[in-house]
This record gives structure tokens, sequence and C-alpha cells, in this order.
């Protein structure tokens, strides 16, 4: 085409937006300019037979060959299952499994290697009760605690701000689907921000632009095209259909289709590939449009033509590869070569690789991760108000069912009832919320988890040291008003008593819930199994049979069901203190069962044990049931590796 042939598409000037004011995060190269080379990559996986239900190999990549320089934004464009974000994973290290090679400058893409790449999930996941800057706050301690001042890592946060521009929303809460937040685009900017906190040379991104419209994509893809022109930074992103607008910043494209490669090279050339391909893009019409309408096959059994057409053209690319791509030498790269162990010698690189140990120590993430817990917590003013309601109703109910009972013969009953019941109520009261809770922060943790931030340990220890207050305000507010409503009252010692073993109770059952969630670690299962689970262990909590009268295959599940320990506790601690019970209601001729509240123990079995091996108990079944859930999580995080 010469220049005074009519242009298919519009042509749009590259936005002034890519010259700031603000100055760049990289402005004299802290961070090695990396150049990123796959070589005959391919992916295959194994598959189930939907039909025959033998496993079978699938290709997702077929001899896939590639560059992406500093400097440049390569944009990866297809239609869905195409493999572009298969692509990705494989160039960006997050999938190993693959045939072919990945280097950088030359050398082999290695675990010291990625310190310098940073990846942009999809899907966006932040805590909805944190602002902006409190977000990129904590992720600056997990990521640079280890090796920079405060001053420093915050520095880095209020620049990512104003350069992306999220200066006039940094204390607005991020938000989510039951709260009002951020903007899409907004949420796009700063899951760009985070991963620039440590100044990454490489930036790959997984469909950002996905649920923006055109505006937002727009300004979402310039800032990708500033961190590559202005900061030179190697970027690599996956779009799935541009406006004509955005596909104007693309300075690379490569398209797939069916796992190949359809066309790699500068994106205002792909027209007149296509064209020399024999399909002339219309005047005015956008060229990302266009393409993607060539190489899109709804149904491979009714569009024949749509088959051919994409055959050929993967055809046509594999004879015009070896004259576009060409092989980096990486004397080419200003200098910055890794030597033979991955890592720069050149001195001007100190500062990036200060880098490589700037994650914070094992107490420092528990630090940081216990106090983003909190705040999400305390800033969910709803969850806080539910259960606190949730536990006043429940309480005030059973205090009115089993309002100031007397010590007599019925007495025994109720008293024995009322105990049971509270147990009961702390049981589902503690254990279900922890059963949900887990589920419900895993996508987080994953993804965190990959990138290294932290260890599962320091997660969990955090979660749990964070929500030990709750396991003490709860069983208080839920304690003290039935021990005047019910009738037990007898002295403080009593009640100082009670309140142990109803902390204790609902510890362990949180710590229940934690075991199942951890297990299950699905938001729609966890909490049937949970169910499920508790059953048996309420049966068996000592009222409603007793223990030498179940079948001895269940006879083991008495030992491990907080029910038993927090029942007993319960009517341990009472009728210790209980001299006399009248018999007045005792019918003529009738036997008194029981005159003291030693006899209602001994008539229950349950007189030659103390208080104290209670509490002990429950401690227990606390540690016992974290111990298995933070075992179990591990192990399935372990998996996901």
């Amino acid at each position: 085409m010469g220049d005074s042939s009519p242009q298919p598409y519009v042509t749009v000037s590259t936005p002034s937006s890519l010259k700031p004011d603000i100055p760049p995060s990289n402005p004299s190269h802290e961070t090695p300019l990396l150049t990123l080379e796959w070589n005959a990559l391919q992916l295959e996986v194994t598959v189930q037979n939907p039909q025959t239900n033998a496993p079978e190999q699938k290709k997702i990549l077929e001899t896939m060959s590639g560059v992406a320089r500093p400097g440049e934004l390569l944009v990866v464009m297809g239609p869905s299952g195409a493999g572009k974000s298969s692509l990705l994973d494989c160039i960006s290290g997050r999938n190993n499994a693959i045939n072919g090679r990945v280097t950088v400058n030359g050398s082999p893409w290695t675990k010291q290697l990625k310190r310098f790449a940073a990846y942009v999930m999809q899907e966006d996941l932040f805590h909805s009760t944190l602002t902006v800057k409190e977000h990129l706050a904590l992720q600056a301690r997990l990521r640079m605690g280890g090796s920079f001042s405060r001053e420093q890592y915050m520095g880095r946060v209020d620049t990512l701000l104003e350069e992306f521009g999220l200066a006039k929303s940094k204390d607005t809460l991020i938000g989510g689907w039951m709260q009002r937040g951020i903007s899409g685009g907004e949420r796009k900017r700063l899951a760009l921000a985070t991963e620039l906190l440590t100044n990454p040379s490489v930036l790959f991104a997984d469909e950002p632009t996905s649920g923006l419209d055109s505006f937002m994509a727009k300004s979402v893809v310039q800032q990708l095209r500033r961190l590559a022109v202005v900061e030179e930074r190697t970027v690599v992103a996956t779009i799935h259909q541009p406006s004509s607008e955005v596909f104007a910043l693309f300075d690379r494209l490569e398209l797939l289709a069916d796992g190949a490669t359809i066309y790699q090279g500068k994106a205002s050339d792909v027209v007149k590939y296509f064209a020399d391909c024999g399909y002339e893009c219309p005047t005015f019409m956008n060229p990302a449009d266009y393409v993607m309408e060539k190489i899109v096959v709804v149904d491979a059994d009714t569009d024949a033509a749509g088959v051919e057409r994409v055959r050929a053209l993967k055809e046509a690319w594999k004879t015009q590869r070896s004259n576009v791509i060409q092989v980096v030498n990486p004397q080419d790269v200003n200098g910055s070569i890794p030597s033979g162990n991955g890592v720069w010698t050149d001195s001007s690189n100190a500062e990036a690789l200060a880098f490589e140990d700037s994650r914070a120590s094992v107490w420092g993430q528990i630090h940081v991760l216990a106090t983003r817990n909190a705040m999400r917590l305390l800033r969910d003013k709803t969850a806080l108000r539910l259960q606190s309601v949730q536990t006043l109703v429940t309480t005030l109910l059973v205090g009115i069912i089993f309002f100031q009972l007397t010590l007599d013969q019925q007495g025994v009953s109720n008293f024995s009832g009322a105990f049971f019941y509270m147990v009961t109520e702390q049981v589902y009261g503690a254990s279900m919320p922890a059963i949900m809770s887990v589920p419900m922060e895993l996508p987080i943790v994953y993804r965190e988890y990959d990138i290294g931030l932290y260890s599962v340990a320091s997660w969990y220890a955090a979660k749990n040291l964070c929500e030990l207050p709750q396991q003490v305000v709860l069983p208080v507010i839920s304690l003290l008003p039935l021990y005047f409503l019910v009738g037990i009252g007898h002295d403080f010692s009593m009640y100082i008593q009670m309140q142990l073993v109803m902390i204790l109770l609902h510890s362990a059952c949180v710590a229940f819930g934690y075991c199942i969630s951890c297990v299950c670690r699905r938001i729609d299962i966890a909490p049937l199994a949970g169910n499920i689970v508790l059953m048996p262990l309420l049966l068996l909590g000592g009222l409603f049979i007793d223990p030498s009268d179940v079948p001895a295959v269940l006879r083991w599940v008495q030992y491990i069901t907080p029910f038993r320990y927090g029942y007993y506790g319960l009517m341990r601690v009472f009728w210790r203190r209980v001299d006399e019970i009248s018999c007045d209601d005792v019918a003529a001729g009738a036997t008194c069962a029981a005159r003291t509240g030693l006899q209602v123990l001994a008539n229950k079995g349950i007189f030659n044990r103390s208080v104290a091996s209670d509490l002990w108990m429950l401690l227990a079944l606390s540690v016992g049931f974290r111990v298995i859930g933070y075992i179990a999580l591990a192990v399935n995080v372990g998996k996901r590796k």
C-alpha cells in the first residue's frame, strides 16, 4: 500500500497521556532490559473423552515461536479457546509442562529471573473493605518490607497512585459485588499498580480490558503502552477484541487460532499481511474486528469454509515466520546479560537485585496478614452486626424458654436441656461462619501464595491469631445474659468457670470449621460436609444416649465431639455446687432421683472426672482440628503447584 492509497481504518494519534508530567517509575533503567524469546513451544494436556471416558492427548499450543522486546507493547489476540492464556502462562513460567525453549536475554527462564516479572490476572481479586491506598500499602509491606524502609515503600505506593490515576480514589473502599467501591477501570489500574510495586522488567497481563467499556479499556491499554514505551519494560498482554482506538495503541501483534500462530509482527502491518493472503480489509472497518472475523470458526462441523480458511492462514504464516521473527542476540540488550546462574553482574542493576530478598520475613508476613484481616473484619460491619444480633436473639430465646428454672426434680431435666442447648448454639454459631470464611478467602490466598508473597503457614497463623478476640467476645455475649435469665447464678467463680468452658468450646468449634473448610475448600460443599459431620457429633454429645449403649464401631466418636466436653463441663461446674434439690414435685410413692448435685452427676455417669479434664480436652480439640486443617490446606495447595 502506498502513502496515497486510502487507509482501510481510521488513524488514531498516539495519546498524549503517554508523555505524562509524572516521572516514570523506571527513569534510569533501575531494572534490567529483558528480551523474552520462545522457540518451538508446544503444550499438550491429557483430557477425558466424554463419550468413551478414555484419556486422550489434546494439543493446546503447536510449535510456537516469538519474541517480546523492551519498549514495545506486544498483544496476543485470538478467539476464545485459541490458546492466548495458555501461551501467556507458558512464556511467563507459570506452566512448565511444555516442550520447547523460553529464554530471557538468551538465558533460561529461571526462578531468579522470574523475580523480575509480574503477572496481572484476568480476574481482579481484592479485599472489598480495604481502601485503594491501604491495599497497596499492605502489598508493599509483603513484597518490599524485607529490605526497604517504610519511607521507601510508601514512597513507591504514592508514586504508583499518581502514575495510574488513583490518587483521587486512594481513600475509597475497593468494594465488591455486595459493596459499592471504585470503578471497573480503576480496579484494573489498581491490579496493574499492585504488580508494579517491585518495579518488574517484564509484565504479563491476561485480558486486562475484559468487562470494561471502550473508554475504560482504552485507559488501561494506555497505561500498558506507557509502561512499555516510556519506561522501556517488556509488556505482553492478551486482549480478546479491541476497539479501533485501542488497536492503534499496539506496537506488536500476535494472532492465534486453534493453538497456532496466524501472524506475529507489527500491529500496523497486519492489514497488509492479510491483504497479501487474499483478505482485503474494508475501508473504515476496525482491523481487529476484520482479522478476528477471518480466524473465528463458530462450528467446525458446519463451517467447512472457515476451517479451510484458518488452515490456509496457518500454512501461510509457517512460510513467513522465518523472515519476521529474528533471533535475539543477548549482547544487544544494553549490557544486561545474566551470568551462568541467572544473576546480573552489572552493578547498575544492584537496586533491582535487592528485590530478590525484599519479601517480608515470616513474622513480618504474619503481622501484615493479621493486620489486613483485622481491618477487613472490623470494616465488615454487616457481618459483625449479624453475628452479634444472632447471638443476642438466640440467647434471649433460650433465656425466655428456660427462664428462672427451679432446683427440683423437674428442674434437673430442665437444667440439663438448657446446658445442652447452650452448647449446641455455640457449636453451630461458631463452626458455620468458620466453615464459610476459609473458602471465601482462598482465591486471594492461592494467588498471593503462587507469586511467593507468603507461606500457607503464615496465612493460617495470622488468621487464627487475628480472630482470637472474637472467639472470646461472642461467648461472653452469649453466656452473661443466660447466667441470670436461666437462674444459674451462684457466685462469680462459677461464672468464670462456665465462661472458660464456653470460650474454649467456641474456639474448638471455630477450629472444627477451619478443619472442614480446609479439607473441602469449596464454598458449596463445605457447609454440607460440616452438617453431615456435626450430626453424629451431636447425637453422641452426652444427652441423647448413654455412651455404653452406642455400637462399638461408633463409640470412639464421643471422644472427638466438642458437644460432649462442653456439655459435661457446664454440668460439672453447676451441679458440684448444688447441695440440695427439692423433691416436693415428686408424685406420692415415687422415688426422688437425686437430692444433691453430685447425685445428678452420678446418675449421668460423669461424676468421676473434673472440670479441668473437659477444659483440657476442648483445648486439645481446638489445637488438633487446627493442625488437621493446616495439613489438609498445605497438601492441597502443594498439589496445585
